[in-house]
């Protein structure tokens, strides 16, 4: 049994004891909207590229610099923002930042050319570099380890209803409004997400386990005490007792950032680096160039929109797989599995010649290819301690949408014109393969242990 003392300090075993209830699933909710609002950003500027182009006159420089601006900007914050986000707050940072992103892709529809779009989506991209690794921090601090993989699954699925819907409102308007006019609405759009900020505010919980290594475990108490009455209850029984594990650690940690760089923590770097940026490559090969390839192949504008949304919306079935597979058969087999058969569709889908194979073998590639980043994530998160979770996962997020957001998208633009649409998919596949061969070496499985056991630096492989 617990003193009251230990109790009151014994936060992530009372949160590991936690089942699903209304108000967890409210939490996740609120950072699955904040993730949702900002997909559409992101995904906006894939669906406006060929309307840009004609508009124009781009070359593969001038598109693959548009494309790539605002993931410019996610890179040169997501790192300081991460560091922040571990001095000030999971909360207080998801706050700033999408308050600042949707002001300056408000802005980006008013751009009066190329060079001020250009600046303005990189200047949104700092916010959106802020906010993409908070909720799945949120995610693996606030759930029970018993479901946290699947958690993140499902709230990473709202990053996919936000990238359908940028084509799907593509779709819709840009065929029907004036071509300067028609991806200008788009943006407009994305400013929307400043009427959200008052509700993050409002609503919004700190993570009582980041409060716990701030030496603030007043704070993290009366939230999870909150949580565990309410359950109670409703349930009208007593939650178990929370359980003691030797290898979890409740005291103040250390927060220096070069942590992350030492001991057995430099491995899981470095594997978190290379496998996070060649999976995501596959999300921008999908996102970013589907409607151009479509294009292309001949498929006509909307045809092309309204197959790049069914692709898109294909991974949403995927996330929610993973939620299901990433807790049965575990972390390592969900990544290496789900990435090796989209590895296998985009070559499959770079050699389609009509639009039913194209079709299927995209959204194969969509379902497993987008649908294995939860799992990606949240075995991210799960690889460093409380006090150094954000900066961590900035690290592989900054490293990864450089190299896979940025670099290989780039590089992608010119393939497309070179090599033309098969070899340019050969290109992600390889690509791919190189994350799975990191995996396997490296990884270790960290399904059904507490966060602080698996993100330990004396957990050893298995």
């Amino acid at each position: 049994m617990y003193t009251a003392a230990q109790f009151q300090h014994a936060i992530p075993e009372r949160i590991d004891r936690l089942p699903l209830s209304r108000e967890l699933w409210r939490i996740m909710f609120l950072a699955g909207i904040a993730w949702l609002i900002e997909s559409y950003d992101i995904g906006i500027i894939g669906n406006i590229l060929p309307s840009l182009e004609k508009q124009y006159q781009l070359n593969s420089f001038d598109i693959g610099i548009i494309a790539t601006a605002s993931t410019l900007g996610i890179v040169a914050a997501v790192v300081p923002a991460g560091w922040l986000a571990d001095q000030i707050g999971r909360k207080r940072m998801l706050v700033i930042g999408t308050a600042f992103y949707a002001t300056f892709s408000l802005l980006c529809g008013f751009a009066p050319n190329i060079p001020s779009l250009i600046a303005l989506r990189f200047i949104a991209g700092l916010g959106m570099g802020a906010v993409f690794p908070i909720p799945y921090a949120i995610a693996a601090e606030l759930t029970s380890r018993r479901f946290r993989g699947a958690m993140t699954a499902i709230l990473d699925s709202f990053l996919s209803f936000g990238y359908f819907l940028a084509p799907l409102l593509a779709f819709v308007l840009i065929p029907q409004l004036p071509e300067d006019l028609s991806w200008r609405i788009m943006f407009y759009i994305g400013g929307l997400p400043l009427l959200y900020v008052p509700i993050l505010i409002k609503w919004m919980p700190e993570s009582p386990r980041w409060l716990q290594t701030r030496g603030r475990t007043g704070e993290a108490d009366r939230i999870v005490s909150s949580l565990e009455a309410v359950i109670e209850r409703r349930t009208g029984s007593p939650l178990p007792q929370p359980q003691i594990e030797i290898a979890a650690s409740t005291a103040v940690q250390k927060t220096a950032p070069t942590l992350i760089f030492q001991g057995t923590y430099r491995k899981r770097t470095f594997m978190m680096w290379t496998a996070f940026a060649c999976i995501l490559f596959i999300f921008y090969a999908i996102q970013t160039y589907t409607p151009s390839v479509l294009l292309k192949q001949g498929y006509g504008v909307g045809n092309a929109f309204l197959l790049t949304t069914i692709i898109v919306v294909a991974s949403i079935p995927g996330k929610y797989f993973a939620a299901y597979a990433v807790e049965r058969f575990g972390r390592k087999f969900t990544l290496i599995s789900f990435t090796l058969i989209a590895a296998l569709s985009a070559i499959l889908f770079g050699f389609a010649q009509n639009a039913a194979i194209a079709l299927f073998c995209g959204c194969v590639l969509s379902f497993f290819g987008i649908g294995v980043d939860p799992v990606v994530k949240i075995y991210g998160a799960e690889q460093y301690p409380t006090s150094i979770r954000e900066t961590g996962i900035s690290f592989f997020e900054g490293v990864g949408r450089l190299f896979g957001g940025v670099l290989a998208p780039f590089i992608m633009a010119f393939l497309l014109t070179g090599v033309g649409v098969s070899g340019s998919y050969i290109f992600v596949a390889v690509i791919a393969a190189l994350g799975v061969l990191v995996i396997t070496l490296f990884g270790t499985e960290t399904k059904g242990e507490s966060l602080e056991k698996a993100a330990s630096a004396s957990s050893t492989d298995k």
